[in-house]
């Protein structure tokens, strides 16, 4: 599956943005969904949706030889990072207003490009130096106002954690998933972590309302179809570039918070915002100026 090779990083850098757009969506719909229920319980339904598009294609294909691997470890230190990845980004999520999460959630690129340079041994140049200095500079802005203004400071903290998390799963793939398919890649990790909480929900299931079931079902599924799609990226593109897709996020966020949410962001949120932004457009200019 997604064999195509493309020339050029801008259309990879591309995908990434549609993954980050369907993240968005899915994002939506567990915050939803999520209402008062056990946070381990709405994280074992999103994760358990999550693989059905891996399984959904198999079956179409007829084949199961896409999942086979070479390395089940690395499988399995993936699954327990993306549980981990789930309950700090997803439950920050649902405590903050997405224009205010999504930003501080950013922090993720910065982190992956400073690990592309350690353990990739990616070049370093004054674009990405300057576009993570600017990221940064937005997102201490909009993470201080939110501390200040007395947001849920448990879900500022773990969206924090959750983005070093982000970074180091996105890492893996660089380091270790060149020999594994984007299928693998993706299902084991879902499926592993789906494991996990289900584990960790024993005793604590409760009856849910039928359409907030549905509604995070629905957004776990799309979390799937966004992992294959940001896996894909992740195998061919430099990690400092790829992590750059990730700044589509922030524009997502504000429109859905006002639209969706009723959530009018303040003017540091905006600033913090536009930071990020142009931190994005830095290292895309240099992407296409290398085209």
């Amino acid at each position: 599956m997604l064999n195509i090779n493309f020339s050029k990083p801008s259309m990879v850098y591309l995908i990434g943005c549609i993954a980050y757009f369907i993240f968005s969506i899915a994002d939506t719909f567990i915050k939803i969904g999520a209402s008062d229920y056990v946070f381990t319980v709405i994280f074992a339904i999103s994760s358990s949706a999550g693989c059905l598009p891996v399984i959904g294609f198999l079956i179409y294909k007829r084949s199961f030889s896409e999942v086979s691997s070479k390395n089940y470890s690395l499988h399995l230190i993936r699954g327990i990072l993306m549980a981990a990845v789930n309950y700090s980004v997803l439950k920050g999520i649902i405590l903050l207003p997405l224009s205010i999460a999504y930003p501080i959630l950013l922090s993720a690129p910065v982190f992956l490009s400073i690990m592309g340079v350690l353990f990739l041994k990616e070049k370093i140049n004054t674009y990405k130096v300057l576009s993570l200095i600017t990221a940064m500079v937005g997102v201490i802005l909009i993470s201080g106002f939110s501390f200040q203004e007395g947001f849920n400071k448990e879900g500022i903290i773990l969206l924090i954690v959750g983005s070093f998390l982000v970074a180091v799963l996105d890492l893996t793939v660089r380091l270790f998933g060149e020999k594994e398919t984007t299928i693998s890649l993706s299902f084991y990790n879902l499926f592993i972590a789906a494991i996990i909480f289900f584990l960790l929900s024993i005793n604590l299931w409760q009856p849910m309302n039928y359409v907030h079931i549905a509604q995070i079902i629905t957004g776990g599924f799309l979390i799937g179809i966004g992992m294959l799609l940001l896996v894909f990226a992740l195998k061919n593109i430099e990690a400092s570039y790829a992590s750059i897709t990730h700044y589509s996020q922030i524009i997502y966020g504000l429109i859905i918070g006002i639209i969706i949410f009723h959530h009018t962001p303040s003017y540091i949120e905006i600033i913090g915002s536009l930071f990020i932004i142009l931190s994005g457009y830095l290292i895309y200019f240099k992407l296409n100026k290398s085209d």
